[in-house]
């Protein structure tokens, strides 16, 4: 089984979000039992000496709207199955989809020209490839092109990482990129409220459609969820499957990583304490002993940051610890920002940085994760590697992740523990809490379930399998 693995982003060489957490881990697995080819652009910011990244000597044209528009092909040094694709409208930008002045406004054409490139890197280099697996809006043109103008006969995968970002531009789009408007200009298609939309697409001309856990799979055939499209994708749920994110467990790793102040693993749990102690003095919290609860993610409505906000003014008042690390929309960037010194309880980091992260899982006790909707998670997962308890909305991929300690009876032992809430408001999320907070004082309750957590497997061993079932 040979397989073309195309996303707009990939850890360690660019990085936006979860996405490209999932395409660094899942051809990695998937490597055992198949042949995983990967690409994607070749950013400005991607350091090439550092990755030994360097030239194929292999360059062509794509000519859209009689524009010519030149690729470069680059690989890794030691890596024939890693490509990247250069090409300035594509590549020489500061941000991948946006700066500080927003989205950028080409970026129809962008992707459009990453979703030709990858067919004719494919075809030009005479790859024999069996499935073409595509990831959110930014390559889900490669479907229309396959199923249209270049009549492939590979079968398409297109994995749904989030509903809410779906590629919308101005219909004329379709001049731009030498499209058919008898073709895709349909109300099942690439037509959307009399512009385009580069997910629908996707969704329409791929042979299956994945999405990241099985009840986000339901949650987007709803309106609460659909964002729109809920329809169309009941109309096409006979291809749809829910299959659940793993995490690489070489790259989380507490026993190793090298990232963080002391290394523990199940055996050593206690040594996570020393994590803990060097992490409050580092950041001026008081009585490093008290629970810490943190924070890691996007500053965006979606991740629940209106919650947090809504409640650090009461967690000041509580004897624990708080360590928020993240950066978003400018506006929250900026309400994080002067919120920063002041609570003493209260450390807030507006910015991202990976080292930083993983000292805050090996030292937290709890995670925060108030997601008004949340297609899988993955923070949910390293916290149980790190050892410690997620504290979660029960939606998507967190409800078929954590289970509540005071459900334990009823879990089976693959499935993480934490601290559930399923009505989204204020009271449900500080009962949450303080749920936590007296969980964490009966500490013999406390280790078993966050030891019980570091042996649930969240890897992609499984998951890798029922990928491997649906390319079949």
């Amino acid at each position: 089984m040979n397989i073309l693995f195309a996303s707009s982003e990939i850890f360690p060489y660019a990085k936006s979000g979860g996405l490209a957490d999932v395409a660094q881990s899942l051809p990695a697995e998937l490597k055992r039992n198949a042949k995983v080819y990967t690409i994607m652009p070749l950013y400005a910011s991607i350091e090439r000496q550092r990755y030994n990244i360097c030239s194929c000597d292999f360059s062509f044209n794509i000519l859209l709207n009689k524009i010519n528009h030149q690729i470069d092909l680059y690989k890794r040094e030691d890596n024939d199955f890693e490509f990247f694709l250069y090409n300035p409208v594509l590549c020489d930008r500061d941000g991948l989809y946006h700066d500080e002045h927003g989205k950028f406004g080409d970026n129809h054409l962008r992707f459009g020209i990453f979703s030709y490139a990858i067919i004719e890197t494919m075809l030009r280099l005479k790859l024999k490839i069996d499935v073409i697996h595509l990831n959110d809006w930014q390559s889900a043109l490669v479907a229309l092109l396959a199923k249209t103008k270049y009549a492939l006969s590979q079968k398409i995968v297109f994995t749904i990482h989030n509903l809410a970002y779906q590629g919308i531009f101005h219909k004329s789009a379709i001049n731009e990129l030498d499209l058919s408007w008898e073709e895709c200009f349909k109300s099942d298609r690439f037509e959307y409220f009399d512009q385009v939309n580069f997910l629908k697409a996707g969704i329409f001309y791929s042979d299956v459609i994945t999405t990241v856990s099985p009840t986000y799979a339901l949650e987007i055939q709803t309106p609460s969820y659909g964002n729109t499209l809920e329809k169309m994708l009941i109309a096409n749920n006979h291809k749809l499957h829910g299959i659940i994110n793993g995490i690489s467990y070489e790259v989380f790793n507490p026993s190793t990583d090298e990232n963080i102040y002391t290394h523990f693993d199940k055996q050593s749990y206690e040594l996570k304490l020393k994590n803990k102690i060097k992490l409050s003095k580092e950041l001026n919290l008081p009585q490093p002993h008290r629970p810490l609860f943190i924070f890691v993610g996007r500053f965006t409505p979606q991740k629940g940051v209106d919650m947090i906000l809504q409640s650090l003014h009461l967690l000041k008042d509580f004897e624990i610890n708080v360590a928020i690390l993240g950066n978003g929309d400018s506006y929250y960037d900026n309400v994080f920002a002067n919120l920063a010194n002041m609570y003493p309880n209260i450390h807030i980091t507006a910015g991202y940085n990976e080292g930083f992260a993983r000292k805050l899982y090996a030292a937290a006790d709890f995670l925060l994760m108030p997601s008004t909707f949340e297609p899988c998670g993955l923070n949910q997962m390293i916290i149980m590697r790190y050892g410690g308890i997620p504290l979660v909305a029960k939606t998507g991929g967190l409800k078929d992740s954590v289970i509540d300690y005071t459900d334990t009876e009823h879990h089976s032992k693959e499935i993480g523990i934490g601290v559930t809430f399923e009505e989204y408001n204020l009271f449900w999320y500080m009962h949450a809490i303080t749920k936590a907070i007296s969980l964490y004082a009966n500490q013999k309750k406390y280790l078993k379930f966050a030891k019980h957590n570091m042996s649930v497997d969240n890897s992609w061993r499984h998951s890798a399998k029922e990928y491997m079932r649906v390319y079949r």
